[in-house]
């Protein structure tokens, strides 16, 4: 094992000592053609990202044991290079940053496939659906992922997130398209709507529409609110979300490269978690269900009882295997290897207690704000049904 893991350590530290020569050589270099500065970003990412790993790593109390009982000459050299590479991942802060390529198969995890084929095509129907411009799209929630608890006849609503470029725009296309989706807020018009929309989480749900005999809620964010919230934690109302496996219907690589740095920060929040709640004896299940419940720390719809209490233990029970899948890569990198990423400004010991805060105030004004958005009938309506949920178990 000692080798195994000395190649990935020569090759972290290599790749660090390279990549810390390229910053300080593009830092030195602020007057270069605009072009010049990405072509030296795009190959400085190239090397700073891992690539997939083609087999897939289920370790047990026993591998996470070996990294402290194995040679100590290697393994501090193991770990000096993927801390340096982790400090250097951490530096660059651009989220609005256009990357015109990344690695091949880096965050290949992302991009699950659903066993339901016909689920998948209506999936891609409905967004096809839109003339307006679409830079970003999932689904989630229990309408495209099963959760426990559910009767199998049901068919619930199907939630998908759209990110645009310019709000005002894709509201203007979309009222003249679906006049039907949205509220009396509509006869404010689009400006009014896009500025609205900013308020809290910065996201505008239309929910209860029927798409293709789909009943759907879908939700516009602009692109610069959804890269910020992965790159920086600020609301975590949409880095919580991509935090549990979705269904990425639209890909783009800007999305894709920080959502990958927001999965491996769940991660390491979510090992600490874990190993500090079961006295130091790591397990998977827990694992998976500390990075689900991260992201109803603080909610107010937990407060107000508007939740299933046993959500994320039926989140996980139904797609353990995926959330194998979205966390393949990442789960090694930080459960083995002791690699580890927070947004600036978090940290191991206080990242619960500022999240907490962050949801709390995201989740109540989204949900003040989807009183208007929705209507009071449309609203009165979703209230009820996340109630009936609470009964279940």
């Amino acid at each position: 094992m000692f080798a195994s893991q000395l190649r990935p350590c020569t090759s972290s530290i290599a790749i660090s000592r390279k990549l810390a020569r390229r910053l300080q050589s593009t830092i030195a270099k602020d007057n270069v053609h605009a072009s010049t500065k990405h072509s030296q970003m795009d190959t400085i990412i190239h090397d700073i990202v891992p690539t997939r790993d083609s087999t897939h790593q289920n370790p047990s109390e026993d591998i996470l044991d070996s990294t402290v009982n194995n040679n100590s000459t290697g393994i501090p050299l193991l770990e000096k290079g993927i801390q340096k590479t982790d400090e250097i991942t951490s530096k660059f802060q651009d989220y609005m940053y256009k990357f015109n390529k990344l690695p091949a198969n880096y965050a290949a995890n992302q991009i699950l496939e659903l066993e339901d084929q016909e689920l998948q095509f209506e999936l891609e129907s409905i967004l096809n659906q839109f003339n307006a411009p679409i830079k970003y799209a999932f689904g989630y929630g229990s309408g495209v992922f099963e959760q426990t608890g559910y009767n199998i006849k049901e068919k619930p609503q199907i939630d998908m997130i759209f990110g645009v470029t310019h709000p005002s725009h894709f509201h203007s296309l979309n009222m003249r398209q679906n006049p039907d989706h949205y509220s009396t807020l509509k006869y404010f018009g689009s400006e009014f709507i896009a500025k609205f929309q900013d308020i809290g989480a910065g996201i505008y749900f239309n929910p209860f529409v029927k798409i293709n005999g789909h009943e759907v809620k879908y939700g516009i964010v602009s692109m610069k609110m959804l890269l910020k919230d992965l790159a920086t934690w600020n609301t975590f109302y949409l880095a919580g979300r991509l935090q549990k496996p979705v269904k990425i219907l639209k890909n783009d690589l800007r999305v894709q490269y920080w959502n990958q740095l927001n999965l491996k920060a769940a991660a390491t929040i979510a090992k600490h978690l874990t190993l500090q709640k079961n006295n130091g004896k790591f397990d998977e299940f827990e694992f998976y269900k500390e990075i689900t419940g991260i992201s109803y720390l603080g909610d107010i719809r937990y407060v107000l009882g508007a939740e299933n209490p046993n959500k994320v233990q039926n989140i996980v029970d139904k797609n353990f295997t995926r959330f194998q899948s979205y966390y393949e890569p990442i789960y090694k990198d930080v459960v083995i290897n002791n690699s580890s990423y927070l947004p600036v400004g978090f940290t191991i010991n206080n990242t619960t207690r500022k999240l907490r805060g962050r949801i709390s105030r995201s989740s109540i004004l989204q949900t003040l704000k989807g009183i208007l958005t929705a209507g009071p009938a449309k609203s009165l309506r979703y209230a009820w049904a996340k109630k009936m949920k609470t009964f279940r178990k």
